[in-house]
């Protein structure tokens, strides 16, 4: 049975009221992604408190997936932080979207530093420590010593 011309209006009328709220949803959450939260460097009112000297464990782990959504492996330059720090500055229910996914830090030891990216949080870190990739551990410390002191910075 055809429809009838109200029934192509409304059809067409309901079409173009979802296309519209799914292109409004999709850019407000692009936004919030990747906009409002903008880079803490550039907001140093909302920095980590204590961002420089802040002394805590080093230890590594083996990367994958991270809680900022991102894969990556053993050789990257990359950091976990304390599940303290990191739910501190949650910006809502999902992890992907922290304000700290992203950031860099200088990590230092016996007059070596490394600088790595945030892609990961760590369970099992007190509130100073820092959990690397091996490759980002071994410039700073052998594997074997496993934990060690380290001072680090937001960058």
């Amino acid at each position: 049975m055809p429809m009838t011309r109200k029934g192509i209006i409304i059809t067409v009328g309901t079409v173009v009221i979802m296309g519209v709220a799914l292109g409004v949803g999709i850019g407000f959450g692009v936004r919030n992604q990747h906009g409002s939260t903008g880079s803490l460097t550039a907001n140093p009112s909302a920095n980590p408190p204590g961002t420089r000297g802040i002394v805590g464990d080093l230890t590594y782990y083996a990367p994958g997936l991270g809680a900022c959504g991102l894969y990556n492996t053993a050789n990257d330059n990359i950091a976990a932080i304390s599940h303290i720090t990191y739910d501190k500055f949650a910006n809502g229910p999902n992890p992907n979207t922290n304000p700290l996914c992203g950031r860099q830090i200088r990590a230092s030891r016996n007059g070596e530093s490394v600088v790595v990216t945030v892609v990961d949080r760590c369970e099992g870190c007190k509130a100073n420590d820092i959990d690397l990739s091996p490759a980002a551990f071994n410039q700073l410390a052998e594997a074997a010593e496993g934990r060690v002191k380290v001072t680090w910075e937001w960058m």
